[in-house]
Protein backbone atom coordinates (compact mmCIF):
# COMPACT_ATOMS: atom_id res chain seq x y z
CA UNK A 1 0.00 0.00 0.00
CA UNK A 2 3.24 2.44 1.16
CA UNK A 3 4.79 1.50 -2.39
CA UNK A 4 1.29 2.17 -4.37
CA UNK A 5 0.93 5.87 -2.62
CA UNK A 6 4.35 6.45 -3.19
CA UNK A 7 3.77 5.75 -6.68
CA UNK A 8 0.28 8.04 -7.12
CA UNK A 9 2.35 10.79 -5.33
CA UNK A 10 5.01 10.66 -7.60
CA UNK A 11 2.43 10.79 -10.44
CA UNK A 12 0.37 13.78 -9.11
CA UNK A 13 3.65 15.56 -8.54
CA UNK A 14 4.77 14.93 -12.19
CA UNK A 15 1.14 16.03 -13.56
CA UNK A 16 1.31 19.23 -11.72
CA UNK A 17 4.62 19.96 -12.77
CA UNK A 18 2.69 18.74 -16.28
CA UNK A 19 0.43 21.36 -16.21
CA UNK A 20 2.86 24.15 -14.47
CA UNK A 21 5.04 23.67 -17.75
CA UNK A 22 2.15 23.61 -19.95
CA UNK A 23 1.15 26.82 -18.47
CA UNK A 24 4.20 28.08 -18.47
CA UNK A 25 4.49 26.96 -22.16
CA UNK A 26 1.23 28.44 -23.50
CA UNK A 27 1.90 31.84 -21.46
CA UNK A 28 5.62 31.87 -22.99
CA UNK A 29 3.54 31.40 -26.58
CA UNK A 30 1.35 34.03 -25.57
CA UNK A 31 4.37 36.40 -24.98
CA UNK A 32 5.88 35.25 -27.92
CA UNK A 33 3.00 36.50 -29.90
CA UNK A 34 2.47 39.95 -27.71
CA UNK A 35 6.28 40.89 -28.54
CA UNK A 36 5.85 40.04 -32.48
CA UNK A 37 2.69 42.10 -32.92
CA UNK A 38 4.44 44.69 -30.66
CA UNK A 39 7.60 44.30 -32.60
CA UNK A 40 5.44 44.91 -36.44
CA UNK A 41 3.56 48.16 -34.76
CA UNK A 42 7.12 49.97 -33.89
CA UNK A 43 7.69 49.38 -37.70
CA UNK A 44 4.87 49.86 -38.69
CA UNK A 45 2.74 52.09 -36.47
CA UNK A 46 -1.26 50.65 -36.83
CA UNK A 47 -2.58 54.05 -37.06
CA UNK A 48 -0.44 54.79 -40.58
CA UNK A 49 -0.49 51.33 -41.61
CA UNK A 50 -3.56 49.70 -43.99
CA UNK A 51 -3.26 46.23 -43.60
CA UNK A 52 -5.41 44.52 -47.33
CA UNK A 53 -5.46 41.09 -48.03
CA UNK A 54 -7.04 39.03 -51.06
CA UNK A 55 -5.50 39.84 -54.23
CA UNK A 56 -2.04 37.32 -53.33
CA UNK A 57 -1.88 34.28 -51.78
CA UNK A 58 1.54 32.73 -52.04
CA UNK A 59 4.77 33.62 -51.11
CA UNK A 60 6.28 36.68 -53.37
CA UNK A 61 8.82 35.83 -56.15
CA UNK A 62 8.27 38.76 -58.70
CA UNK A 63 7.29 42.20 -59.10
CA UNK A 64 8.58 42.39 -62.83
CA UNK A 65 5.10 43.94 -64.70
CA UNK A 66 6.19 42.02 -67.78
CA UNK A 67 5.42 38.69 -66.26
CA UNK A 68 2.41 37.01 -66.70
CA UNK A 69 1.53 36.65 -63.42
CA UNK A 70 3.15 39.04 -60.76
CA UNK A 71 2.79 39.58 -57.20
CA UNK A 72 0.94 42.17 -55.69
CA UNK A 73 0.39 45.25 -56.07
CA UNK A 74 2.04 44.68 -59.87
CA UNK A 75 -0.94 42.20 -61.21
CA UNK A 76 -4.55 43.22 -62.65
CA UNK A 77 -5.74 47.00 -62.56
CA UNK A 78 -3.89 47.82 -58.95
CA UNK A 79 -3.12 51.10 -59.37
CA UNK A 80 -0.85 51.89 -56.13
CA UNK A 81 2.66 51.49 -57.67
CA UNK A 82 2.00 51.65 -61.75
CA UNK A 83 -0.29 54.03 -63.15
CA UNK A 84 -2.34 54.17 -66.01
CA UNK A 85 -3.22 56.31 -68.39
CA UNK A 86 -7.55 56.15 -67.91
CA UNK A 87 -8.79 54.61 -65.68
CA UNK A 88 -12.55 53.18 -65.42
CA UNK A 89 -15.08 54.43 -62.35
CA UNK A 90 -17.76 51.37 -62.81
CA UNK A 91 -20.53 53.23 -60.49
CA UNK A 92 -21.08 55.19 -62.93
CA UNK A 93 -19.41 54.34 -66.20
CA UNK A 94 -17.39 56.99 -66.73
CA UNK A 95 -13.78 56.68 -67.80
CA UNK A 96 -11.55 58.90 -65.90
CA UNK A 97 -7.91 60.67 -66.12
CA UNK A 98 -4.90 59.13 -64.22
CA UNK A 99 -1.74 59.78 -65.78
CA UNK A 100 -3.61 61.56 -68.53
CA UNK A 101 -4.71 65.05 -68.54
CA UNK A 102 -7.94 64.41 -71.15
CA UNK A 103 -8.76 62.07 -74.13
CA UNK A 104 -10.96 62.65 -77.31
CA UNK A 105 -12.17 59.48 -79.28
CA UNK A 106 -13.10 59.93 -82.86
CA UNK A 107 -14.48 56.70 -85.15
CA UNK A 108 -11.28 55.44 -85.89
CA UNK A 109 -8.64 56.17 -83.29
CA UNK A 110 -8.56 58.04 -79.16
CA UNK A 111 -6.26 60.62 -78.38
CA UNK A 112 -4.64 60.76 -74.91
CA UNK A 113 -3.18 63.80 -73.90
CA UNK A 114 -0.42 62.80 -70.88
CA UNK A 115 -0.97 65.33 -67.84
CA UNK A 116 2.18 67.52 -67.97
CA UNK A 117 2.47 67.63 -63.92
CA UNK A 118 3.47 63.16 -64.23
CA UNK A 119 6.43 62.59 -63.00
CA UNK A 120 8.36 59.24 -61.38
CA UNK A 121 9.38 58.02 -58.19
CA UNK A 122 13.11 59.79 -59.19
CA UNK A 123 11.62 62.83 -59.93
CA UNK A 124 11.86 62.80 -63.96
CA UNK A 125 8.99 63.31 -66.43
CA UNK A 126 6.35 61.03 -67.47
CA UNK A 127 7.04 61.56 -70.95
CA UNK A 128 5.06 59.97 -74.25
CA UNK A 129 8.35 58.52 -75.09
CA UNK A 130 7.52 56.77 -72.04
CA UNK A 131 4.18 55.34 -73.21
CA UNK A 132 4.88 54.82 -76.60
CA UNK A 133 7.65 52.49 -74.85
CA UNK A 134 5.44 50.50 -72.89
CA UNK A 135 2.88 49.52 -75.55
CA UNK A 136 5.78 48.60 -77.59
CA UNK A 137 7.36 46.09 -74.87
CA UNK A 138 3.43 44.65 -75.12
CA UNK A 139 3.74 43.87 -78.59
CA UNK A 140 6.92 41.87 -78.19
CA UNK A 141 6.87 40.34 -75.93
CA UNK A 142 3.76 37.52 -74.30
CA UNK A 143 2.56 39.95 -72.01
CA UNK A 144 -1.13 39.74 -70.67
CA UNK A 145 -1.95 42.79 -73.26
CA UNK A 146 -0.29 41.12 -76.07
CA UNK A 147 -3.41 40.60 -77.39
CA UNK A 148 -4.35 44.12 -77.76
CA UNK A 149 -2.15 44.59 -80.58
CA UNK A 150 -4.56 43.05 -82.85
CA UNK A 151 -6.56 46.12 -82.57
CA UNK A 152 -4.36 48.61 -83.04
CA UNK A 153 -2.59 50.12 -86.52
CA UNK A 154 -0.31 52.08 -84.93
CA UNK A 155 0.62 54.76 -81.87
CA UNK A 156 2.42 58.22 -82.72
CA UNK A 157 3.00 61.00 -80.23
CA UNK A 158 3.28 65.05 -80.72
CA UNK A 159 4.37 66.34 -77.65
CA UNK A 160 1.46 65.29 -74.99
CA UNK A 161 -0.43 63.76 -77.06
CA UNK A 162 -0.42 60.21 -77.97
CA UNK A 163 -2.89 58.97 -81.26
CA UNK A 164 -3.83 55.64 -80.95
CA UNK A 165 -4.93 54.24 -84.42
CA UNK A 166 -7.29 51.55 -84.84
CA UNK A 167 -6.45 48.40 -86.52
CA UNK A 168 -9.48 48.75 -89.78
CA UNK A 169 -9.47 44.82 -89.89
CA UNK A 170 -10.19 44.28 -86.11
CA UNK A 171 -11.82 47.60 -85.13
CA UNK A 172 -12.83 47.93 -81.59
CA UNK A 173 -12.96 50.93 -79.51
CA UNK A 174 -14.57 49.19 -77.16
CA UNK A 175 -11.56 46.90 -76.21
CA UNK A 176 -9.01 49.56 -77.22
CA UNK A 177 -10.41 52.06 -74.69
CA UNK A 178 -10.46 49.20 -71.61
CA UNK A 179 -6.86 48.41 -73.04
CA UNK A 180 -5.75 51.90 -72.76
CA UNK A 181 -7.28 52.22 -69.37
CA UNK A 182 -5.68 49.03 -68.15
CA UNK A 183 -2.14 48.76 -69.27
CA UNK A 184 0.49 49.97 -66.77
CA UNK A 185 2.49 52.79 -68.18
CA UNK A 186 6.09 51.80 -67.39
CA UNK A 187 9.99 54.07 -67.36
CA UNK A 188 11.59 53.30 -70.86
CA UNK A 189 14.65 54.39 -69.30
CA UNK A 190 14.39 51.28 -66.96
CA UNK A 191 13.22 48.45 -69.89
CA UNK A 192 14.60 49.27 -72.46
CA UNK A 193 18.29 48.67 -71.23
CA UNK A 194 16.39 45.50 -70.08
CA UNK A 195 15.04 44.28 -73.25
CA UNK A 196 17.65 45.32 -75.60
CA UNK A 197 19.89 42.84 -73.36
CA UNK A 198 17.27 40.58 -73.91
CA UNK A 199 17.45 40.82 -77.82
CA UNK A 200 18.57 37.73 -80.14
CA UNK A 201 18.72 38.90 -83.64
CA UNK A 202 14.98 40.07 -84.72
CA UNK A 203 14.03 38.77 -81.37
CA UNK A 204 13.97 38.77 -77.64
CA UNK A 205 14.50 36.12 -74.77
CA UNK A 206 11.94 36.45 -72.60
CA UNK A 207 13.08 34.23 -69.77
CA UNK A 208 16.19 36.37 -69.69
CA UNK A 209 13.46 39.83 -69.09
CA UNK A 210 11.90 37.20 -66.18
CA UNK A 211 14.91 37.18 -64.56
CA UNK A 212 14.74 40.78 -63.71
CA UNK A 213 12.36 40.56 -60.41
CA UNK A 214 12.05 44.69 -59.81
CA UNK A 215 12.21 44.21 -56.17
CA UNK A 216 14.68 47.06 -55.14
CA UNK A 217 13.80 50.60 -55.19
CA UNK A 218 11.15 50.48 -58.29
CA UNK A 219 11.38 54.06 -60.39
CA UNK A 220 7.27 54.08 -60.44
CA UNK A 221 4.21 56.84 -60.96
CA UNK A 222 2.03 56.01 -58.25
CA UNK A 223 1.48 57.08 -54.69
CA UNK A 224 3.45 54.24 -53.20
CA UNK A 225 6.72 51.93 -53.87
CA UNK A 226 7.48 48.53 -52.89
CA UNK A 227 9.36 48.65 -49.29
CA UNK A 228 10.28 45.05 -48.39
CA UNK A 229 8.45 41.55 -48.56
CA UNK A 230 8.11 38.21 -46.92
CA UNK A 231 6.80 35.10 -47.22
CA UNK A 232 4.16 36.86 -45.10
CA UNK A 233 3.20 39.99 -46.24
CA UNK A 234 4.13 42.72 -48.97
CA UNK A 235 5.00 46.07 -47.66
CA UNK A 236 4.17 49.08 -49.46
CA UNK A 237 5.55 52.94 -48.47
CA UNK A 238 4.12 56.24 -49.18
CA UNK A 239 6.08 58.08 -51.84
CA UNK A 240 6.30 61.38 -50.87
CA UNK A 241 6.99 62.78 -53.68
CA UNK A 242 3.96 61.62 -55.54
CA UNK A 243 2.81 63.73 -58.36
CA UNK A 244 -0.57 63.26 -57.92
CA UNK A 245 -1.11 64.80 -54.30
CA UNK A 246 -1.66 67.94 -56.27
CA UNK A 247 -5.18 66.51 -57.31
CA UNK A 248 -5.61 66.28 -53.71
CA UNK A 249 -5.52 69.84 -52.53
CA UNK A 250 -1.91 68.93 -51.77
CA UNK A 251 -2.27 66.55 -49.07
CA UNK A 252 -0.68 62.72 -49.17
CA UNK A 253 -2.54 59.53 -48.76
CA UNK A 254 -3.75 58.74 -45.13
CA UNK A 255 -1.58 55.10 -44.93
CA UNK A 256 2.04 55.95 -44.61
CA UNK A 257 2.18 52.31 -45.25
CA UNK A 258 -0.02 49.47 -47.07
CA UNK A 259 0.57 45.74 -46.26
CA UNK A 260 -0.77 43.11 -48.57
CA UNK A 261 -1.05 40.17 -45.73
CA UNK A 262 -0.08 36.51 -47.32
CA UNK A 263 -2.42 33.61 -46.16
CA UNK A 264 -3.27 30.20 -48.02
CA UNK A 265 -7.08 30.24 -47.73
CA UNK A 266 -10.65 32.25 -47.19
CA UNK A 267 -10.75 31.34 -43.61
CA UNK A 268 -7.10 32.21 -42.76
CA UNK A 269 -7.85 35.80 -44.26
CA UNK A 270 -11.43 35.98 -42.70
CA UNK A 271 -10.15 35.23 -39.11
CA UNK A 272 -7.45 37.94 -39.91
CA UNK A 273 -10.29 40.46 -40.43
CA UNK A 274 -12.52 39.13 -37.43
CA UNK A 275 -9.25 39.65 -35.12
CA UNK A 276 -8.53 43.24 -36.56
CA UNK A 277 -5.98 42.37 -37.94
CA UNK A 278 -6.74 43.22 -41.47
CA UNK A 279 -8.19 46.36 -42.31
CA UNK A 280 -9.74 45.79 -45.72
CA UNK A 281 -10.76 42.70 -47.55
CA UNK A 282 -11.68 41.02 -50.97
CA UNK A 283 -12.03 37.81 -50.03
CA UNK A 284 -15.41 35.92 -49.79
CA UNK A 285 -16.56 36.43 -46.01
CA UNK A 286 -20.16 34.66 -45.39
CA UNK A 287 -23.08 36.46 -43.19
CA UNK A 288 -21.46 39.74 -43.73
CA UNK A 289 -24.54 41.06 -41.81
CA UNK A 290 -23.40 38.72 -38.79
CA UNK A 291 -19.45 40.37 -38.60
CA UNK A 292 -21.45 44.24 -37.16
CA UNK A 293 -19.90 42.80 -34.09
CA UNK A 294 -16.79 43.16 -34.91
CA UNK A 295 -16.77 46.25 -36.85
CA UNK A 296 -17.07 44.70 -40.29
CA UNK A 297 -19.50 45.53 -43.00
CA UNK A 298 -19.73 45.53 -46.91
CA UNK A 299 -20.58 48.19 -49.53
CA UNK A 300 -24.07 48.29 -48.53
CA UNK A 301 -26.28 47.39 -45.54
CA UNK A 302 -28.88 45.13 -47.02
CA UNK A 303 -28.72 42.51 -49.86
CA UNK A 304 -26.92 41.79 -52.02
CA UNK A 305 -24.37 43.85 -49.47
CA UNK A 306 -21.67 44.22 -52.59
CA UNK A 307 -22.20 45.72 -56.08
CA UNK A 308 -22.37 43.02 -58.52
CA UNK A 309 -20.36 43.37 -61.64
CA UNK A 310 -19.80 39.76 -63.29
CA UNK A 311 -21.16 36.32 -63.64
CA UNK A 312 -19.39 33.45 -61.97
CA UNK A 313 -19.86 30.09 -64.33
CA UNK A 314 -19.65 26.94 -65.39
CA UNK A 315 -17.68 26.30 -68.61
CA UNK A 316 -18.55 23.80 -70.22
CA UNK A 317 -16.56 21.65 -72.90
CA UNK A 318 -19.13 22.34 -75.13
CA UNK A 319 -17.09 20.06 -78.26
CA UNK A 320 -16.84 16.91 -75.84
CA UNK A 321 -20.30 14.55 -75.67
CA UNK A 322 -22.20 15.11 -73.89
CA UNK A 323 -21.80 18.68 -74.09
CA UNK A 324 -22.20 19.28 -77.88
CA UNK A 325 -25.71 18.19 -77.40
CA UNK A 326 -27.43 21.73 -76.87
CA UNK A 327 -30.97 19.76 -75.44
CA UNK A 328 -28.50 18.54 -72.97
CA UNK A 329 -26.83 21.84 -71.96
CA UNK A 330 -29.94 23.25 -71.83
CA UNK A 331 -31.26 20.54 -69.48
CA UNK A 332 -28.59 21.64 -67.19
CA UNK A 333 -29.56 25.14 -67.20
CA UNK A 334 -32.77 23.78 -66.09
CA UNK A 335 -31.34 21.38 -63.13
CA UNK A 336 -29.13 24.47 -61.58
CA UNK A 337 -31.09 25.00 -58.32
CA UNK A 338 -30.15 29.33 -58.12
CA UNK A 339 -31.77 30.30 -54.63
CA UNK A 340 -29.91 27.75 -53.45
CA UNK A 341 -26.58 28.62 -54.00
CA UNK A 342 -28.08 32.41 -53.75
CA UNK A 343 -28.81 31.49 -50.03
CA UNK A 344 -26.78 28.77 -48.89
CA UNK A 345 -23.53 29.17 -51.03
CA UNK A 346 -22.61 32.60 -50.81
CA UNK A 347 -25.03 34.20 -48.37
CA UNK A 348 -27.36 35.84 -50.23
CA UNK A 349 -24.46 38.12 -51.98
CA UNK A 350 -26.43 37.84 -55.35
CA UNK A 351 -29.72 39.08 -56.69
CA UNK A 352 -31.83 36.44 -58.17
CA UNK A 353 -30.15 35.24 -61.04
CA UNK A 354 -32.50 36.05 -64.74
CA UNK A 355 -31.30 34.30 -68.06
CA UNK A 356 -29.06 35.27 -70.16
CA UNK A 357 -25.24 37.27 -70.04
CA UNK A 358 -26.28 40.54 -69.12
CA UNK A 359 -26.51 41.72 -65.72
CA UNK A 360 -30.37 43.38 -65.59
CA UNK A 361 -29.45 46.32 -63.06
CA UNK A 362 -26.39 49.49 -63.21
CA UNK A 363 -24.87 50.24 -66.24
CA UNK A 364 -26.37 47.30 -67.95
CA UNK A 365 -29.53 47.27 -67.44
CA UNK A 366 -30.58 49.04 -70.96
CA UNK A 367 -29.71 46.35 -72.43
CA UNK A 368 -31.42 43.81 -70.72
CA UNK A 369 -34.89 42.51 -72.29
CA UNK A 370 -37.29 41.03 -69.95
CA UNK A 371 -39.23 39.83 -72.26
CA UNK A 372 -36.74 37.54 -74.21
CA UNK A 373 -35.95 36.41 -71.06
CA UNK A 374 -39.05 34.90 -70.10
CA UNK A 375 -39.55 33.52 -73.69
CA UNK A 376 -35.92 32.14 -74.07
CA UNK A 377 -34.37 31.87 -70.96
CA UNK A 378 -34.09 29.43 -68.29
CA UNK A 379 -34.92 29.01 -64.11
CA UNK A 380 -34.50 26.42 -61.82
CA UNK A 381 -37.20 23.44 -62.68
CA UNK A 382 -36.68 19.97 -62.87
CA UNK A 383 -39.68 18.53 -64.49
CA UNK A 384 -38.63 20.59 -67.93
CA UNK A 385 -35.44 19.58 -67.68
CA UNK A 386 -36.90 16.13 -67.34
CA UNK A 387 -38.93 16.83 -70.45
CA UNK A 388 -36.22 18.44 -72.54
CA UNK A 389 -34.34 14.99 -72.10
CA UNK A 390 -37.01 12.95 -72.60
CA UNK A 391 -37.60 14.62 -75.96
CA UNK A 392 -33.91 14.62 -77.19
CA UNK A 393 -34.04 10.84 -76.68
CA UNK A 394 -32.71 10.30 -73.04
CA UNK A 395 -34.00 8.03 -70.45
CA UNK A 396 -33.37 6.88 -66.89
CA UNK A 397 -32.98 3.20 -65.79
CA UNK A 398 -34.86 1.34 -62.80
CA UNK A 399 -32.28 3.54 -60.92
CA UNK A 400 -33.20 6.74 -61.76
CA UNK A 401 -30.14 7.03 -63.65
CA UNK A 402 -29.67 8.99 -66.76
CA UNK A 403 -29.25 7.21 -70.08
CA UNK A 404 -27.95 8.71 -73.25
CA UNK A 405 -29.92 8.41 -76.58
CA UNK A 406 -27.94 5.23 -78.00
CA UNK A 407 -29.04 3.04 -74.16
CA UNK A 408 -25.54 4.05 -72.41
CA UNK A 409 -25.56 4.72 -68.58
CA UNK A 410 -24.47 8.45 -68.94
CA UNK A 411 -20.31 8.41 -67.19
CA UNK A 412 -19.60 10.81 -64.01
CA UNK A 413 -19.36 14.37 -64.87
CA UNK A 414 -16.14 16.29 -63.22
CA UNK A 415 -17.60 19.38 -61.45
CA UNK A 416 -14.10 21.49 -61.15
CA UNK A 417 -12.79 24.52 -59.14
CA UNK A 418 -9.69 25.88 -57.36
CA UNK A 419 -8.96 24.29 -53.92
CA UNK A 420 -9.76 26.34 -51.00
CA UNK A 421 -12.18 28.91 -52.52
CA UNK A 422 -14.53 27.90 -50.53
CA UNK A 423 -17.46 29.97 -51.84
CA UNK A 424 -17.13 28.19 -55.48
CA UNK A 425 -16.68 24.41 -53.29
CA UNK A 426 -19.97 25.21 -52.11
CA UNK A 427 -21.55 26.16 -55.37
CA UNK A 428 -19.84 22.89 -57.00
CA UNK A 429 -21.58 20.84 -54.04
CA UNK A 430 -25.07 22.60 -54.87
CA UNK A 431 -24.75 21.53 -58.47
CA UNK A 432 -23.72 18.17 -58.13
CA UNK A 433 -26.58 17.96 -56.07
CA UNK A 434 -29.01 19.31 -58.66
CA UNK A 435 -27.36 17.31 -61.06
CA UNK A 436 -28.38 14.17 -58.98
CA UNK A 437 -32.01 15.19 -58.87
CA UNK A 438 -31.66 14.48 -63.10
CA UNK A 439 -29.86 11.13 -62.51
CA UNK A 440 -26.67 12.51 -63.34
CA UNK A 441 -23.33 11.31 -61.31
CA UNK A 442 -20.97 13.80 -60.61
CA UNK A 443 -17.25 13.78 -59.48
CA UNK A 444 -16.35 17.02 -57.53
CA UNK A 445 -12.57 18.23 -58.08
CA UNK A 446 -11.18 20.78 -55.84
CA UNK A 447 -7.68 21.21 -57.01
CA UNK A 448 -5.05 23.23 -57.15
CA UNK A 449 -5.16 26.56 -58.75
CA UNK A 450 -2.16 25.77 -61.20
CA UNK A 451 -4.27 22.27 -62.09
CA UNK A 452 -7.01 24.25 -62.56
CA UNK A 453 -5.64 27.23 -65.02
CA UNK A 454 -4.04 24.28 -67.06
CA UNK A 455 -7.08 22.15 -67.34
CA UNK A 456 -9.04 25.28 -68.32
CA UNK A 457 -6.11 26.49 -70.80
CA UNK A 458 -6.09 23.23 -72.35
CA UNK A 459 -9.92 22.13 -71.78
CA UNK A 460 -9.10 19.63 -70.15
CA UNK A 461 -12.63 19.66 -67.90
CA UNK A 462 -16.12 18.60 -68.25
CA UNK A 463 -17.39 21.40 -66.33
CA UNK A 464 -15.46 24.17 -65.13
CA UNK A 465 -15.74 27.27 -62.76
CA UNK A 466 -14.49 30.58 -63.62
CA UNK A 467 -14.96 34.24 -63.64
CA UNK A 468 -14.33 35.73 -66.59
CA UNK A 469 -13.93 39.80 -67.33
CA UNK A 470 -13.86 40.21 -63.74
CA UNK A 471 -13.54 43.73 -64.08
CA UNK A 472 -16.11 45.56 -65.27
CA UNK A 473 -14.80 48.20 -67.75
CA UNK A 474 -15.82 50.55 -70.97
CA UNK A 475 -16.14 47.03 -73.03
CA UNK A 476 -18.86 44.96 -70.78
CA UNK A 477 -20.80 42.84 -71.81
CA UNK A 478 -19.22 42.81 -75.09
CA UNK A 479 -15.75 41.54 -74.03
CA UNK A 480 -18.35 39.01 -71.31
CA UNK A 481 -19.66 37.29 -74.49
CA UNK A 482 -17.25 37.55 -76.58
CA UNK A 483 -14.74 35.54 -73.95
CA UNK A 484 -17.49 32.60 -73.99
CA UNK A 485 -18.71 32.74 -77.27
CA UNK A 486 -15.78 34.00 -80.02
CA UNK A 487 -15.77 31.52 -82.65
CA UNK A 488 -12.58 32.96 -83.76
CA UNK A 489 -11.16 31.84 -80.70
CA UNK A 490 -12.58 28.54 -80.53
CA UNK A 491 -9.41 26.05 -80.13
CA UNK A 492 -9.17 22.15 -80.44
CA UNK A 493 -9.03 20.68 -76.62
CA UNK A 494 -6.00 20.26 -75.85
CA UNK A 495 -4.39 23.25 -77.41
CA UNK A 496 -3.65 25.96 -75.22
CA UNK A 497 -6.73 28.77 -75.03
CA UNK A 498 -6.83 31.79 -73.10
CA UNK A 499 -10.74 32.78 -73.94
CA UNK A 500 -13.42 30.97 -75.23
CA UNK A 501 -12.31 28.07 -73.13
CA UNK A 502 -15.38 25.77 -74.14
CA UNK A 503 -14.65 25.46 -77.63
CA UNK A 504 -18.37 27.26 -78.58
CA UNK A 505 -18.66 28.33 -81.59
CA UNK A 506 -21.78 30.18 -83.89
CA UNK A 507 -21.77 31.75 -86.82
CA UNK A 508 -24.61 34.21 -86.16
CA UNK A 509 -22.87 35.29 -82.50
CA UNK A 510 -19.64 36.17 -84.49
CA UNK A 511 -21.53 38.41 -86.50
CA UNK A 512 -23.44 40.39 -83.63
CA UNK A 513 -19.30 40.01 -81.85
CA UNK A 514 -17.94 41.95 -84.58
CA UNK A 515 -20.78 45.01 -85.11
CA UNK A 516 -20.97 45.61 -81.51
CA UNK A 517 -18.17 47.75 -81.31
CA UNK A 518 -18.79 49.95 -84.28
CA UNK A 519 -22.26 50.66 -82.80
CA UNK A 520 -23.16 54.17 -80.81
CA UNK A 521 -26.41 54.45 -81.30
CA UNK A 522 -28.05 53.53 -78.10
CA UNK A 523 -31.29 51.97 -80.00
CA UNK A 524 -28.89 49.89 -82.37
CA UNK A 525 -27.09 48.74 -79.39
CA UNK A 526 -29.80 47.55 -77.59
CA UNK A 527 -31.33 45.43 -80.47
CA UNK A 528 -27.46 44.08 -80.90
CA UNK A 529 -26.89 42.83 -77.57
CA UNK A 530 -30.69 41.67 -77.18
CA UNK A 531 -29.81 39.29 -80.58
CA UNK A 532 -26.77 38.33 -78.45
CA UNK A 533 -28.36 37.36 -75.13
CA UNK A 534 -31.25 35.44 -77.03
CA UNK A 535 -28.38 32.93 -78.99
CA UNK A 536 -26.22 32.62 -75.37
CA UNK A 537 -30.29 31.69 -73.89
CA UNK A 538 -30.52 29.41 -76.93
CA UNK A 539 -27.84 28.07 -76.92
CA UNK A 540 -25.88 27.80 -73.88
CA UNK A 541 -22.33 28.20 -74.12
CA UNK A 542 -21.74 28.71 -70.69
CA UNK A 543 -23.84 28.18 -67.43
CA UNK A 544 -24.69 30.93 -65.52
CA UNK A 545 -24.60 30.72 -61.85
CA UNK A 546 -25.03 33.92 -60.03
CA UNK A 547 -24.27 37.27 -59.82
CA UNK A 548 -20.71 38.27 -57.94
CA UNK A 549 -19.01 41.63 -57.36
CA UNK A 550 -16.00 42.42 -59.04
CA UNK A 551 -14.28 42.23 -56.35
CA UNK A 552 -15.31 41.53 -52.78
CA UNK A 553 -15.25 44.56 -50.28
CA UNK A 554 -15.30 44.50 -46.76
CA UNK A 555 -13.57 46.57 -44.40
CA UNK A 556 -13.26 47.39 -40.60
CA UNK A 557 -13.20 49.91 -38.85
CA UNK A 558 -11.86 48.78 -35.70
CA UNK A 559 -8.36 51.45 -37.02
CA UNK A 560 -9.66 53.11 -39.85
CA UNK A 561 -12.90 55.07 -40.97
CA UNK A 562 -14.56 57.06 -43.45
CA UNK A 563 -14.28 53.84 -46.33
CA UNK A 564 -16.65 54.13 -49.52
CA UNK A 565 -20.60 53.03 -49.01
CA UNK A 566 -23.14 53.10 -50.76
CA UNK A 567 -24.16 55.73 -48.27
CA UNK A 568 -21.11 58.01 -49.14
CA UNK A 569 -19.92 56.81 -52.62
CA UNK A 570 -16.93 58.69 -53.22
CA UNK A 571 -15.27 56.02 -54.80
CA UNK A 572 -16.20 52.62 -56.35
CA UNK A 573 -15.95 49.42 -53.94
CA UNK A 574 -13.09 48.17 -55.27
CA UNK A 575 -10.90 47.61 -52.11
CA UNK A 576 -8.93 51.28 -52.67
CA UNK A 577 -6.32 49.68 -54.60
CA UNK A 578 -8.54 49.03 -58.20
CA UNK A 579 -8.57 51.63 -60.68
CA UNK A 580 -10.72 54.82 -59.82
CA UNK A 581 -10.98 53.36 -55.83
CA UNK A 582 -7.50 54.50 -55.28
CA UNK A 583 -9.13 57.80 -54.44
CA UNK A 584 -10.35 56.83 -51.10
CA UNK A 585 -6.96 56.14 -49.84
CA UNK A 586 -6.82 60.60 -49.29
CA UNK A 587 -10.12 60.04 -47.68
CA UNK A 588 -10.29 57.42 -44.96
CA UNK A 589 -8.85 58.33 -41.69
CA UNK A 590 -7.32 56.66 -38.72
CA UNK A 591 -8.69 56.02 -35.21
CA UNK A 592 -6.57 57.54 -32.99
Amino acid sequence: MLQKSRQRYRFASLLVLGVVACTVFSACQEDAKNASKSAEESLYPRNKTLYIGGFDWAPPTTFNPLDGDPNFPIDGNIRLMYESLLTYNNLDGSTEPMLAKSFTQTDSSITVELDDRARWSNGDKVTADDVLYTFHLDSIFPTPRHGGWQYINRISANGNRIEFVMNKAEKNPLVLLSLISETSILPKSVFEPLAEAAKKGNSYDYAKVLTFKNDSLPVVSGPYNLDSFYPDKIVLKRVENYWGNVKHEGRAPAPLYVIHSLYTSNNLFNNAMTKGNLDVSSIFMPRIWEKKRDDIRAWSLKEPYHYPGSIPTLFIATTTAPFNDVAFRRALAHAINFEKIKSIAVSNYTDAVRPGFILPFNQEARYFNEEDAEKFGYSYDIEKARKILSYAGYSWDKDGKLQSPDGKLLRTLDLECPQGWTDWEDVIKIVAESFKELGIETNQRFVDYGEWDKDLRFGKFDLLMKTQTADLSAATPWTRFNQVMSGKDAKPVGEEAYSNQGRFSDPSADSLLNLIPSLTDTAALQTAYRALNRIFMEKIPVLPLMYRPSQFYQFSTKHWTNFPTEENPYAPPQALVIGASIKALWEIKPIQ
